[in-house]
């Protein structure tokens, strides 16, 4: 289960940083061990507060498991860094 969060991107062309926990009380039905679907959770509730960026990257750390996973905005889903095709013909 994720309890931290670290997003990144843009907002008006400059370069935004934030943070925050990842609790039951801020993403209601969300399964906290899904990462895609906690980030997806936070940047609506973000975009709804009026928080609009273009977000990029994502760190989610879980404690339990003493690990930290990347996330990126892959041609419009969020996926695990690691899991990213980086071949440029290649658009999955």
């Amino acid at each position: 289960m994720y309890t931290y969060y670290v997003l990144r991107g843009l907002q008006k062309d400059q370069p935004v940083e934030l943070d925050g926990e990842v609790d039951a009380a801020a993403f209601p039905n969300v399964d906290l061990g899904n990462g895609p679907d906690v980030i997806t959770h936070l940047v609506q509730k973000l975009q709804d507060e009026g928080e609009v960026g273009e977000w990029e990257e994502c760190d989610l750390n879980d404690d339990f498991f003493n690990r930290e996973d990347n996330y990126i905005n892959f041609n419009g889903r969020w996926m695990r860094r690691s899991d990213a095709p980086w071949r440029k013909d290649r658009n999955n």
